[in-house]
């Protein structure tokens, strides 16, 4: 360890020597001129010595520097599967289980040689990661759990020593039930070399025909006379190069049907099929495959789904010409707001339109039909080639009519060739001369319009608003216009969020592109996100009888469970705006694949809501007994009407994926091996390998700052030596 001492100073040191000097000089002079000849005024000239030579040595701002070389090992992981099929034996040549060889190769000479190069830790994992223990403690751990969650436990490992020098990870699973829908995620690069142990040799086995129906992805919510997607993952083996028929249902009645091939080893695919939603109210779709010849598990064979028919009264329709920081973190509010159904399309190549969310499959185009389904009209940032002179008429006849329209624009739209020069600028809030934005961070202040706007008003958005980074200038506003919020720009006020009504509608604009840097406070009041709750509420027609009723929503927190476990149904009460907030009795009943009820009662806790965000909800928790569709329901009363939700189902399989008797996935862990840059071998070759493998220490340099004034004892002794003085002077009678 070498040390050195610093001095921190900013004044010269000339200059504190200067002072000093002068100091002791004048000091000098006042104790030979002023003090009596006697011992009291030695010892208190002693004392201002003391204390002059202190405070010298304070303004030096003095400190010692340490700086030593500490030689660092790397990490290298061991991940233990600890699920249920570990105990499973496919090597006929052998006796012992999985896990009874894996534990047996920690024992090998490979152990002691890479523990001391490097920190070796083993973290078991099944549905979690546990927490990491040594070498001598895995013993305690035990092969009982339910699944094997392979792509969750790299994926957290590699989190938590992010940053950190990783030699390697060694792989003891048998890479079954990792409950994925598809194998590509182990073709990915990790973070370090994975080294798998090979647990048993392949083996081949006569595999019976068996298909299933993994899952189904489709929006929950629909709007009325518009087609969504349905993807269903299909999944089986034994079936060679024969194909099978996929069926869609609707309420129970045939819709259409997908003859499906699987690759002879066996896998998976993926199915659409269009939906088109005729009707309000609630939809059962069920994808269905007709039971195989020698197929023996056939509850597997269908799964189904609840579509909630909505019309277009709280119907938000977002256009953007190109994705920016702008629209998706517009979009992101929008599709997390519970009280609108929002629909978003980009304009892609060609100029076709590219539908975000819902309605990934639905073509548009701006027409009076399309433009009459929604409530309000955001438009983002668009020129005027863009908006022709077609589009501007139904656009303006959609707003006259008691549409909403909000401009969010940015260059195209509020420049020379903007929306300033189509015929869209008669229902403007203002007239503007068109140009660039400034740039620079530019404060944001409230109008006394803006204060008292039927949106804001009586709300808690806060009163200091957050800045934005750019603002168009040049706009002066319309006779009926209302300048909501202003910007500081090069010391003027300039509007900068302006609305007007026009016909029955009304219309709105954003004079920046930066109104997303609001979602980077860190603040509980979310400004971003409030600001556009407050707008859309203000902006949806106040004849909206939807949001003034109440609504209970369902939903799992899984789709699909194996026999034996739990199954937790949550459940979600919105109320309409004013309403008392009180604890609700929830009932539900789940209906089993058989057709017997049972009777479920919630629990008041925090539930997830839209966006992630943890919201007030209701829990309750079962284990279902029977294999197949279950179909369930909630309800509650509230002043005296009854509030049900939309059918909620999940799929209960009667065998476990984790105990069903299979040899190991190793196209799955070759998989893994060959892309982290590892290997995938048996015993004695990784053994081997890991005991050569070439683990270097890496020295690192640290500084430890101490200071030398900054402390008790020197304040303490400066206190001291004034007390002293002033002690000695007052008992000496001196003034």
């Amino acid at each position: 360890m070498n040390t050195a001492f610093t001095y921190e100073h900013t004044v010269p040191t000339l200059a504190i020597l200067v002072a000093a000097v002068v100091s002791l000089g004048w000091l000098a002079l006042w104790g030979f001129r002023y003090l009596p000849k006697q011992t009291q005024s030695w010892v208190i000239m002693g004392i201002r010595l003391a204390f002059f030579a202190a405070l010298c040595w304070v303004l030096l701002l003095p400190g010692k520097r340490m700086s030593s070389t500490e030689r660092v090992r790397p990490r290298f992981f061991v991940l233990l599967d600890t699920s249920e099929s570990m105990t499973q034996n496919h090597d006929a040549s052998r006796t012992d289980s999985r896990w009874q060889r894996a534990a047996a190769f920690l024992e090998e000479p490979w152990m002691k040689s890479v523990r001391a190069k490097s920190q070796l830790e083993v973290y078991g994992f099944d549905t979690e990661l546990s927490v990491p223990i040594t070498p001598e403690r895995v013993g305690e751990l035990r092969p009982e759990g339910k699944a094997t969650y392979l792509n969750m436990a790299l994926s957290r490992l590699f989190d938590r020593t992010r940053g950190q020098d990783v030699a390697g990870v060694l792989l003891l699973s048998d890479g079954n039930d990792t409950r994925e829908r598809r194998n590509g995620w182990a073709d990915t690069p990790w973070g370090a070399p994975l080294y798998v142990l090979e647990l048993e040799p392949y083996v081949e086995m006569e595999q019976i025909p068996d298909v299933r129906v993994d899952g189904i992805e489709t929006p929950r919510r629909a709007i009325l006379g518009w087609n969504t997607i349905l993807t269903a993952t299909i999944a089986g083996q034994g079936i060679k190069d024969e194909g099978f028929d996929v069926e869609l249902l609707r309420n129970n009645a045939f819709v259409d049907s997908f003859t499906v091939m699987l690759p002879p080893e066996g896998g998976s695919t993926e199915v659409q099929f269009t939906l088109s939603h005729d009707d309000i109210g609630s939809e059962i779709w069920t994808v269905r495959i007709p039971p195989l010849a020698r197929e023996v598990q056939t509850n597997d064979n269908e799964m189904a789904v609840s579509v909630e028919v909505q019309d277009a009264q709280n119907r938000v329709l977002f256009l953007e010409h190109t994705p920016r920081w702008e629209s998706r973190s517009l979009v992101r509010e929008l599709f997390s707001n519970p009280n609108i159904t929002p629909i978003a399309f980009f304009r892609g190549p060609g100029g076709a339109w590219i539908a975000y969310g819902d309605t990934p499959m639905q073509v548009f185009e701006v027409t009076p039909d399309q433009l009459r389904e929604n409530k309000i009209i955001i438009i983002g940032d668009f020129d005027a080639e863009s908006l022709d002179e077609e589009k501007c008429r139904v656009i303006s006849e959609f707003v006259d009519k008691g549409g909403s329209l909000v401009l969010i624009g940015g260059e195209r739209m509020w420049g020379a060739n903007g929306i300033a020069a189509t015929e869209l600028s008669k229902i403007l809030p203002m007239t503007r001369a068109p140009g660039p934005a400034k740039a620079d961070k530019y404060a944001v202040e409230w109008t006394a319009e803006g204060r008292g706007h039927p949106a804001f008003a009586n709300s808690k958005f806060p009163s200091e608003l957050p800045p934005v980074l750019t603002a168009y200038v040049g706009n002066t506003p319309a006779a009926t216009a209302f300048t909501l919020m202003e910007a500081s720009v090069e010391g003027a006020r300039v509007p900068l969020i302006m609305s007007r009504p026009a016909g029955q509608g009304k219309v709105l604009a954003i004079m920046t592109d930066s109104l997303w840097r609001w979602t980077m406070e860190q603040t509980a009041e979310k400004p971003y996100a409030m600001f556009w709750k407050l707008i859309l509420e203000w902006m949806s027609p106040e004849d909206d009888a939807d949001a003034q009723k109440y609504a209970l929503e369902l939903y799992t927190d899984a789709a699909v469970v194996s026999a034996g476990e739990p199954v937790t149904l949550q459940a979600r009460l919105i109320e309409p705006p004013g309403a008392t907030s009180r604890p609700r009795t929830i009932l539900c009943e789940a209906l089993s694949p058989l057709g017997r009820p049972v009777t479920l009662s919630f629990v008041s806790r925090m539930v997830p809501g839209p966006g992630g965000k943890e919201v007030s909800g209701y829990v309750a928790e079962f284990t279902p007994d029977e294999a197949g569709n279950w179909k369930t329901t909630a309800r509650v009363e509230i002043d005296g009407a009854q509030i049900e939700s939309s059918p909620c189902f999940f799929t209960v399989r009667a065998v476990s994926a984790e105990t069903q008797d299979k040899p190991a996935n190793q196209a799955i862990l070759q998989s893994l091996a060959r892309n982290s840059g590892g290997r995938y071998a048996t015993a004695p070759e990784l053994n081997d390998i890991l005991k050569n493998l070439p683990i270097t220490e890496r020295q690192e340099r640290r500084l430890e700052h101490t200071s030398l004034w900054q402390s008790f004892w020197v304040l303490s002794f400066l206190i001291a030596l004034l007390s002293i003085e002033w002690i000695l002077r007052k008992l000496g009678s001196m003034v």
